[in-house]
Parts: C-alpha cells; sequence; structure tokens
C-alpha cells in the first residue's frame, strides 16, 4: 500500500480478546523470563483457581473491571476461603483451615504484577495499578487454624528422636541434617563428590546440589535454592561418621546419592515423614521427647541453628551455614534465641513490676547484674551511638547497617561508668533488644511557584521510594502515613509537599491531599506580602494534616 509498505491482507483490526485477563495473564506468563518451570507453572495453577474465577472475563485496561474496590473485595474473599495442606484424603474430610495471610500477599503479588505489566506496556493500556492502594494482611501473626510453629529441639531430644527410628539410613539421615542445617532438598541430593579434604582434621560438605521440579510432575538435580545456598559447612566427627557409614568418598562414582527410595530414586519426604511420625510417637511413650512438641523434620535444621547459638555463636555465621539470602531472615527466625535474652526480659520485668512497691527499685535504677560490667557500643558513620548489654546484638546491628548502608560501624567496648558519663539517659538508654525499624515509604518533595505552577522537581519524586529507617535515623515513625505542605523560607516564594509512612497505599493518599493543600496556599506565601520583609523569619511554616 502506498506510504505503509507490504500489508499483510488476513490482518486486520486488533484482536480484542487479547485484552481479556484471562489471555492477557496467560501470556505474560508464557512470556516471563529468568524463571523456572515449576514456578511457572505454579504461576498458572494460581490463576485458574484463585484469580480467573474472578477477573478472568475482565478487560485488563477498565477502570470499573480493575479498581482499588473490586481488588479489596477479591483479597477479602480469599481471606474468608478455606483451603487444606497436600493432598485430600482418600478417606474421609480433610483438615480445613483459613488461608494463611503469606499465600494471600503471594496471589496478591502475582495479580499485581500482571496489572503492573499492564501499565507499562507500549503504550500503556492503563494509568496505574489498582493492587497498590490494597491493605493486605499481615505476616508477623499467621492467626490461621492449623497454623504450624517452629519447634525447637534440645540435644537429647533429638538423640531421643534418631533412637527411635527402625531404619538405620533414617537415624542417618537425620543425623547429617541435624548435625549441618540442610535443607530436605539438600541432604537428599547429597553425593560423594560434595565431600572436601575428607579425612583431613577440617572435613567440609559442599553444599552445591538440591532436588528442583522440573514443571511437569518430575524432579532434577540442580542448584540450591539461592546464591547464599550454595555454601561449604565444617562438619563434625559425628557427621563424618555418618557419611562414612553410607559409603564416604567414592570417586568410582561421584554423583551416587547417599540417600535414595525402594528403587534407587529420589527420596520423596512424604514416605521419610510417616516413619519420622512414628518416631516422634515412641520417643513421647518413652519420655524421650514432650507430649506438646510435635516436631517435623525440618525442625532438625532449626534445632541445628538453636544449638549453635545457645553456644554464643552469632546470627552471621548462622547465617552463613544454613545459606539464608538475607540476615533479616535469621535474625527473625532465631533473634529470640540468642544467649541471655530470657534473662534479660526478666529483669526488665522484674524492675517494671517494682517500680511501685514501697522501697522498691525506682524507674532510673539500674540492675545489679550490670553494675560495672562492659557496655557493647556499636560506633555508627556520623558518630551516633547505640549501647547493648549483648555482644552478639551489637554485631547484628553493625553487619545489618553495612550490609544495607555499605558504611563501616565499629564496636568498642566501654565500661558502664564511660556509657552513664556520655549519655544523660544513663544505662536506661543501654538497649537489651534489637532497636526498631520500619520499611518507610515517601512520596515528593512536589514543590510549587506562588502562581500554582509545579517547579523542577527531583527525578522520581512522584514514584513511592522505600528504604529501612531506624528508630533514631530522621523520619522514622510507625504512622500509616504522615504529610506536609509548607511554605519555603524567603526570600523563596515557593511553596513544597510530601508524605511518608509505612503503608505505601496510605503514603500515595496522603500525598494527593499534600499537594492540594500546597496548591492551596501557595498564593499566601508570607514573601509575597509587600508589607511584610521578605528575608524576615526565613522558617517554614508546616500546614497539618
Amino acid at each position: 500500500m502506498r506510504g505503509k509498505g507490504f500489508i499483510d491482507p488476513q490482518v486486520g483490526e486488533p484482536d480484542e480478546t487479547r485484552y481479556r485477563f484471562r489471555n492477557f495473564a496467560l501470556a505474560f506468563v508464557e512470556k516471563k523470563t529468568g524463571i523456572e518451570e515449576d514456578y511457572r507453572n505454579a504461576c498458572v495453577r494460581d490463576l485458574k483457581r484463585w484469580i480467573f474465577p474472578t477477573f478472568g472475563e475482565c478487560d485488563v485496561r477498565s477502570t470499573e473491571h480493575f479498581s482499588s474496590d473490586t481488588v479489596a473485595a477479591w483479597v477479602r474473599m480469599l481471606e474468608q476461603a478455606k483451603v487444606h495442606k497436600g493432598q485430600k484424603p482418600k478417606k474421609g474430610e480433610p483438615k480445613w483451615r483459613k488461608m494463611s495471610p503469606k499465600t494471600i500477599r503471594n496471589l496478591h503479588g502475582l495479580l499485581s504484577s500482571i496489572i503492573d505489566r499492564a501499565v507499562k506496556a507500549e503504550p500503556p493500556l492503563r494509568a496505574r495499578n489498582p493492587c497498590e492502594m490494597t491493605h493486605l494482611p499481615r505476616t508477623d501473626d499467621d492467626g490461621a487454624d492449623g497454623g504450624e510453629d517452629t519447634e525447637f529441639l534440645t540435644p537429647d531430644e533429638v538423640e531421643g528422636l534418631i533412637a527411635n527410628m527402625e531404619r538405620r539410613s533414617d537415624q542417618l539421615l537425620a543425623t547429617i541434617k541435624y548435625g549441618t542445617g540442610m535443607r530436605w532438598s539438600e541432604v537428599t541430593a547429597l553425593a560423594p563428590e560434595c565431600l572436601v579434604d575428607w579425612g583431613s582434621a577440617r572435613p567440609v560438605i559442599r553444599v552445591k546440589r538440591a532436588w528442583k521440579r522440573d514443571g511437569n510432575g518430575g524432579y532434577y538435580i540442580g542448584m540450591p535454592k539461592s546464591r547464599r545456598g550454595r555454601r561449604s559447612i565444617r562438619v563434625s566427627p559425628a557427621v563424618v561418621e555418618a557419611v562414612d557409614e553410607l559409603g564416604g568418598e567414592e570417586r568410582e562414582n561421584p554423583e551416587r546419592l547417599y540417600f535414595t527410595g525402594e528403587q534407587g530414586q529420589r527420596l520423596h519426604y512424604s514416605t521419610f515423614y510417616g516413619r519420622w511420625l512414628r518416631a516422634v510417637q515412641r520417643a513421647k511413650e518413652k519420655d524421650l521427647l514432650p507430649v506438646y512438641k510435635t516436631p517435623t523434620a525440618h525442625d532438625l535444621r532449626h534445632s541445628h541453628a538453636a544449638v549453635l547459638i545457645s553456644e554464643g555463636r552469632g546470627l552471621t555465621y548462622v547465617q552463613r551455614r544454613l545459606g539464608h539470602e538475607s540476615i533479616q531472615t535469621t535474625s527473625d527466625t532465631y533473634g529470640h534465641l540468642l544467649p541471655d535474652a530470657d534473662d534479660e526480659a526478666m529483669d526488665v520485668i522484674d524492675r517494671s513490676l517494682g517500680r511501685n512497691r514501697p522501697g522498691g527499685p525506682t524507674r532510673s535504677a539500674v540492675p545489679r547484674k550490670v553494675v560495672g560490667t562492659t557496655v557493647h557500643v556499636v560506633v555508627l558513620p556520623g558518630g551516633h551511638t547505640e549501647g547493648f548489654w549483648n555482644a552478639d546484638r551489637a554485631r547484628l546491628l553493625a553487619e545489618m547497617w553495612k550490609f544495607e548502608n555499605l558504611e563501616a560501624a565499629r564496636i568498642e567496648p566501654w565500661p558502664a561508668h564511660q556509657w552513664e558519663r556520655r549519655h544523660t539517659d544513663g544505662l536506661d538508654a543501654v538497649r537489651s533488644q534489637m532497636p526498631d525499624r520500619v520499611r518507610l515509604w515517601s512520596l515528593g518533595p512536589a514543590v510549587y511557584g506562588h502562581d500554582g505552577a509545579e517547579q523542577a522537581t527531583a527525578s522520581g519524586a512522584h514514584e513511592p521510594r522505600d528504604r529501612w529507617v531506624w528508630e533514631w535515623e530522621t523520619g522514622y515513625t510507625t504512622a500509616s502515613a504522615d504529610l506536609y505542605a509548607e511554605y519555603r523560607p524567603a526570600p523563596s516564594t515557593q511553596t513544597e509537599a510530601a508524605a511518608w509512612g509505612v503503608d505505601q497505599g496510605q503514603v500515595r493518599r496522603a500525598y494527593v491531599k499534600a499537594r492540594a493543600k500546597a496548591l492551596r496556599i501557595c498564593g499566601q506565601h508570607p514573601a509575597l506580602d509587600a508589607g511584610e520583609d521578605a528575608g524576615a523569619g526565613g522558617g517554614a511554616l508546616h500546614i497539618d494534616s
């Protein structure tokens, strides 16, 4: 065609069905790169089961079909949904429970990623993503029926459990799992090629293999869960003996699996777990395990971490040994197990209860056990100091600060009297627990002239930004959202607006209000009043929300 080039006569108008959410979502998942096939298939399963029944026939471009209200209603429906763990039993009904907040967040994240693709399409199909306005359930307190708690087993309880296993191979597996803290997918992929310096004084198991799903219902041996999952673990003589009993080093067949099923295939967790439950029951009958504990095989990994921490090993060491990608995961899971944590907590409670008793200690009283002891002080760049009674917590703060800010913080041991001289709150300011921090979202500042015209604003000011903020840092807040609209000091006639808080959706709404306030007041800037000295004052006028 003249002026258009060669045109396929079969091609007509764009197919509108491609904007139907079902088709758009499946195409998005199919084209997504950098993911494993098992994850791709899991996304399709979740779409078909939980998202398509509500949004499948909707138009991805429609602000009526996809709005903050429709997404919120869908999340509310998920909160009321009943699910069961694993496959349905052949007889009887499964144990139904509410969907966990973590699962809801995962499903919401999948929906949000698809809508976000429509926002960023070329040309854009939508102006914004309504999922960003959703208030999701908290994951720090599951609350779902049948939720599982981590069981930390003592070394004696682990020994009692292992002794009550019927098969020697199961005993060896449990010994190695507890002795190394390896994941199930890692320990069942263990082979002679993973052994390093075997027979030396420092034997090591290199975790470089793990079972992975292939996306078609099968499994293959691939790399561990993450980059930090690929690690080297020093092992004890007990672990060496267990591995040697399984065959130890074998140069002729270095990829031979130490643990397999009956036919030499991958050892399924469900196969082992049935035998594990019988061992748990026998251990309880012999009073080798408390009746209130219901451990899983994965709890051997947790118990491995617990015994390391109880012996004074820091969280960074535990993180690297377990292969956690983030030290925050290690801290959230095991931080409460740090040595003396309970002693310190009981001391604080005792002092609190004694404040109002006649003759009891006052609020500023110093606990006896810390008089004349050392305060472990973290000195941050800029000179700010945080003091801890516990050295592990001081090290954890320094490590987290360096990891997040790429700046080193040093730790100094101070005598208690030195800390008291330098801090007005004295020893009350020394911490027994980790300081609080929040994930802070911020927008702005937006800058306006006296005529309401928006001035040059920093790049990305209108896009939400997030960062972790410690309680002593500027901007720290636990509020969902704060905002301000204020005049810039004279002689400038500009007005600026910003919002920040811990809830991204609330911060977005607060930012809209802040900008509206700034536009309403910008024409009243004090510097515009000819009767006033434009250079006087110099302070910003804060407009409360």
